[in-house]
């Protein structure tokens, strides 16, 4: 057990200690940073989806009730990294870049009958962004040139409880621990530059709710699972300070205090459906929904719009119940995923259309989970900046059993 618990250590403190921004899209420069694809590779695989997706070897962190599905004396170290490769693409040219983060570190355990619990620690945005535009001087038809400059991001502490009320009903909830900083530096060029850096820290409190349904019908060899969540709308305490500095003498910048508690995540419902047919083919729908439009965010001036999530799925699972190698034992997953943002430029709607595929690879006492996604933000709208990414997913889960009876000592 003390053997498994370093290598999870060292997995994600390669993913932390360099790599440390998933996101390098310019439109991170938005609200609180871009909303990074945190789940297990499984879920990212099947088009993001899983809030009615049973999880007896992973942890699913789509829906708190999915938790209850874990093995009576089974315990789950989940570990997951990312690497993104970015094309950004506008008018004035393109720009290429490679960026990393561990994507989860949790465990998961059954310790009753009915009683699961859960803990994890997940990156929720990220910021990383540089770029230069104009801005108009005053009073003539010319423009300074503009550098914003951006890095940081929000991570959460969550703790997880699922409850089994029967062998076909379950619920489960959340409760996460949100912190971090979001830096932003403009430098304005005229005859000397000035500089405005503003570095704000975030931090507050969320809780979400989940059910899952599941029926098995005999006679067609089928399996149909439901399920729902919904995530509160939460506060988010925002505090720093902006400093102006000129030519970047800092003996004569002038520093502003920023707070506020007016800052808010939104009310977020979603409803999910598997369907497994022949104990093999597996079909996965989910349908989220964000209201930004209610959210406040004292610290930025952006304007926020409802967010609608699509996510498709399909699993191919292994035709021999007891594989005799590797190659009969892989687990197949595609996926498609379409996201219409929830926030506009100019105007126009950043939306983002991603495509997936991905293999699970169980072993003995590990499952290891890959995926592969392309996609492309502005993919409808006639956007100034475009984005082409490719990305990589990497989660390794290790099962262990606790609470045996030693019956030789």
């Amino acid at each position: 057990m003390y053997q498994k618990i370093k290598i999870i250590i060292i997995f994600a403190i390669i993913f932390t200690q360099k790599l440390t921004a998933q996101d390098s899209s310019p439109y991170s420069y938005f609200g609180i940073g871009t909303f990074n694809n945190v789940d297990n590779a499984r879920n990212i695989s099947l088009g993001n989806t899983g809030i009615a997706l049973e999880s007896p070897d992973y942890i699913n962190s789509k829906n708190p009730a999915s938790i209850t599905t874990i093995g009576l004396q089974n315990v789950i170290y989940d570990v997951g990294g990312t690497l993104k490769y970015d094309n950004i693409s506008s008018n004035q040219g393109s720009d290429k870049r490679i960026n990393g983060n561990f994507t989860n570190l949790g465990l998961a355990m059954r310790i009753s009958n009915r009683v699961s619990i859960g803990a994890s620690v997940q990156p929720t945005t990220s910021t990383n962004y540089k770029f230069v535009s104009t801005i108009p001087v005053e009073g003539t038809s010319g423009n300074y040139p503009i550098t914003y400059e951006g890095s940081g991001g929000i991570t959460n502490l969550a703790i997880t409880a699922g409850y089994k009320i029967n062998n076909n009903w379950s619920v489960g909830g959340k409760v996460k621990n949100n912190f971090g900083t979001i830096s932003r530096l403009e430098t304005i060029t005229v005859n000397s530059d000035l500089e405005i850096s503003r570095n704000v820290r975030y931090t507050g409190f969320s809780y979400g709710l989940g059910t899952q349904f599941n029926k098995y019908f005999s006679k067609q060899r089928l399996q149909l699972t439901l399920g729902a969540i919904v995530n509160f709308k939460s506060n988010l305490n925002a505090k720093g300070e902006m400093v102006y500095t000129e030519n970047k003498d800092y003996t004569n910048s002038l520093t502003t205090k920023l707070s506020s508690k007016d800052s808010t995540l939104p009310l977020e419902m979603g409803v999910g459906i598997s369907i497994l047919k022949n104990d093999r083919y597996r079909f996965n729908f989910d349908y989220t929904q964000s209201k930004w439009s209610e959210v406040k965010n004292t610290i930025t001036n952006e304007k926020y719009y409802n967010q609608n999530v699509y996510g498709l799925g399909f699993e191919l699972l292994p035709e021999k119940k007891n594989p005799t190698n590797v190659s009969e034992a892989l687990i197949y997953r595609f996926g498609l995923n379409y996201d219409t943002g929830y926030y506009k430029v100019n105007n126009r709607e950043i939306n983002k259309l991603e495509a997936t595929f991905g293999v699970g690879v169980p072993m003995n006492k590990i499952v290891l989970n890959i995926g592969y996604g392309y996609g492309k933000r502005g993919a409808f709208s006639n956007i100034a900046i475009k984005e082409n990414y490719h990305m990589l997913n990497i989660s390794i889960d290790f099962l262990d059993k606790w609470f045996t009876k030693r019956y030789i000592n």
